[in-house]
């Protein structure tokens, strides 16, 4: 036993660790509601022991005794291998929910997805062609198919704004997100010069940072991949997207970047001159690249701009007299063709809803537009080996090209002709006919197709209008600063070749946002050429209208589904939306339930009971009282030695 100065000690170490025990109690209690704060719990030593008997010799009286109790550490309750399941959980978390919002909002911009609206403008376009195929002369038939034509170009043009505006939103949720991903890091960076200042001494622990820095690393694990590792000065090291972020010397932050031509933010980490999600990482899928909002976003946005010519239509062996050499050769030239579209379309398009849905929607327009203003504009094609000049000598620009004989309608070089490309996945692409690859457009420029593909008004199989002028070749839909027909001549006859040419000299195509109505046969109905040279009513050219629209169409998916018709190939491409959006639902709800799963582990570690904290307040008081009446009989007893002594 301690002799009795020593016992004050005993005593006064029992009063200091319970104050302090009490104090770690109310520090609990008054972060119960605080966000990411961890349970912090006091550990107790044994304090200095003190040796009794000086001898040379070992005596039998030698003994130590103890001077009381120490504060070992103040330690957070904490469970490390649950921090790093909930934070793996939460990047798939982030990854599925940034594209499950995205077809949410693709459905919402449809109608829901049920043909609320858009479907409506398709069959009210439906029906005035049924009405007009029954009676091509009437003057307010004609006006019922221009103004149904008119709404339906209304309502397309609204879905597609709509479609471009939220991935307009997204770009900046992508930008404002490499700037979260960036504040968090230098947040990290800050907590961890704190916690290694205060801890260097190996006295105190930085709990209250350590929770501040682990609430941060918790959402950074929604926006980016991570993986982290504590060194043992209590800093933490992180690395994103397999890349280091934060160091003990800095944090390395993202940039963005922007092509040519497109102001689409692609996020960068400049000090390693490289994209954070280079093309086979960003489109690469499986269970070990499904995590980070970020990548989410960036895939539910695309990177590319998108029309009907993006949709790859696969050729119908039917259309193809593959009993000759000839059938069989243009077969495969252009099932090759296809297949290096529909490569393309898988990668780059299939994965992004918003890509998928404005592709979607501008293949189903052009689809009806173009046919509706084949049936009153005849076309005769024409193939050629060298190109066509306009009046004033400028070169027109060709329905279709080919190089070496293949046929390709991916990419356009400044002359508008069509070719295939392929993304390096460094910035750069490759452009590439059959058998020559360049590494540049420019080069690209100086390569002369072998064919030309053009096709003119076919003036033997025109109607003409009820005008007095008996007017031909007046479509319905028109496009933007663009004429349907520039006049040139071919082996010496004047004719109207299909143009492709705006007045800038860009190509024009029937795409959504380049759509309008022809003003000619909105301001006066009887020029649509809709009766005979004679003045006949032409039945035939109504039931056309009705064939073209009931005729197959294309299919949004050839492997899944099969060609139909308009109506056909709109459901399957809503239904698709649809199908993903559940599919998307129930991985975010799974997700969902894991990530709550893991957090209520955690909070079953280091959450505060205020029930729990409470009988620790108690037993802690009481452990503070009892060391205090013991300092008191010591003190009492010391006291009465000494008077005792003095009176003696």
């Amino acid at each position: 036993m301690a002799n009795g100065m020593a016992s004050l000690f005993v005593g006064t170490s029992g009063m200091k660790t319970n104050q302090a025990a009490l104090n770690t109690t109310a520090h609990n209690l008054a972060n119960i509601d605080t966000a990411g704060y961890t349970r912090q719990q006091i550990a107790f030593s044994d304090s200095q022991y003190v040796k009794v008997g000086s001898g040379v010799t070992k005596s039998p009286y030698d003994s130590t005794y103890g001077l009381g109790v120490d504060v070992n550490e103040v330690r957070r309750i904490r469970n490390e291998f649950i921090d790093r399941s909930y934070r793996n959980e939460n990047g798939r978390l982030g990854y599925y929910s940034a594209q499950q919002k995205a077809v949410e909002e693709i459905e919402d911009e449809f109608g829901e997805m049920q043909g609320v609206t858009f479907q409506e403008s398709m069959r009210s376009l439906y029906d005035s062609i049924n009405e007009l195929s029954k009676e091509p002369s009437s003057t307010v038939l004609r006006s019922s198919l221009i103004q149904s034509a008119s709404a339906f170009m209304t309502r397309a043009d609204a879905v597609y704004t709509g479609l471009k505006n939220y991935q307009q939103t997204l770009n900046v949720d992508v930008a404002n997100m490499i700037d979260k991903v960036n504040t968090l890091g230098q947040q990290i960076f800050d907590l961890n010069k704190e916690v290694a200042r205060i801890e260097s001494a190996g006295v105190e622990s930085a709990n209250d940072y350590r929770d501040q820095r682990d609430k941060a690393i918790d959402e950074l694990s929604q926006y980016v991949e991570i993986t982290y590792y504590e060194k043992a000065n209590g800093q933490v090291e992180i690395n994103a997207t397999n890349v280091p972020f934060v160091t003990t010397t800095g944090v390395l932050k993202m940039s963005s970047r922007t092509d040519d031509g497109s102001d689409l933010v692609i996020p960068t980490w400049p000090a390693y001159e490289k994209d954070v999600y280079p093309d086979e990482i960003l489109y690469k899928t499986g269970s070990d690249y499904d995590k980070g909002e970020l990548k989410g976003l960036l895939l539910a946005r695309g990177n590319i701009d998108v029309n009907y010519s993006d949709v790859p239509v696969k050729p119908d062996r039917n259309d193809y007299n593959l009993a000759t050499t000839e059938g069989m050769d243009q077969y495969k030239k252009d099932m090759q063709a296809y297949e290096a579209k529909q490569e393309y379309y898988d990668r780059y398009i299939d994965s992004s809803a918003i890509l998928c849905a404005i592709a979607g929607l501008d293949k189903l327009v052009n689809g009806v537009v173009t046919k509706i203003n084949d049936v009153f504009c005849p076309k005769a094609e024409m193939t050629l080996n060298h190109a066509i000049t306009d009046s004033e000598g400028n070169e027109l620009i060709a329905d279709r090209y080919e190089y070496n004989n293949v046929s390709y309608e991916f990419l356009y070089d400044s002359a508008g002709r069509k070719v295939y490309g392929t993304d390096n996945g460094d910035g750069s692409y490759n452009y590439q006919t059959l058998n020559k690859l360049y590494s540049d457009e420019t080069h690209l420029q100086t390569v002369e197709p072998d064919t030309f593909h053009y096709s003119a008004l076919d003036e033997d199989a025109t109607d003409y209008g009820m005008d007095p002028d008996k007017t031909v070749g007046e479509e319905v839909f028109g496009r933007e600063y663009t004429e349907r027909y520039a006049t040139a001549t071919v082996d010496g006859k004047v004719m109207k070749i299909n143009n492709n040419n705006d007045q800038r000299g860009n190509r024009s195509d029937y795409t959504l946002g380049n759509i309008l109505m022809n003003d000619t046969v909105v301001q006066n109905v009887a020029k649509l050429a809709m009766t005979t040279k004679e003045g006949k009513e032409d039945m035939a050219l109504g039931q056309k209208l009705l064939d073209v629209w009931n005729g197959d169409f294309a299919s949004i998916d050839p492997e899944e589904y099969a060609v139909g018709n308009f109506t056909t190939f709109y459901n399957d491409f809503t239904s698709q939306f649809a199908t993903s959006g559940s599919v998307l639902n129930n991985y975010v709800a799974h997700q969902e339930t894991m990530v709550n799963g893991y957090d209520d582990q955690r909070q079953q570690t280091a959450g505060v009971s205020s029930d729990e904290e409470l009988e620790k307040m108690i037993k802690y008081q009481q452990a503070y009282n009892a060391a205090s009446r013991y300092v008191n009989v010591i003190s009492e007893m010391l006291e009465h030695l000494v008077t005792s002594l003095g009176n003696a």
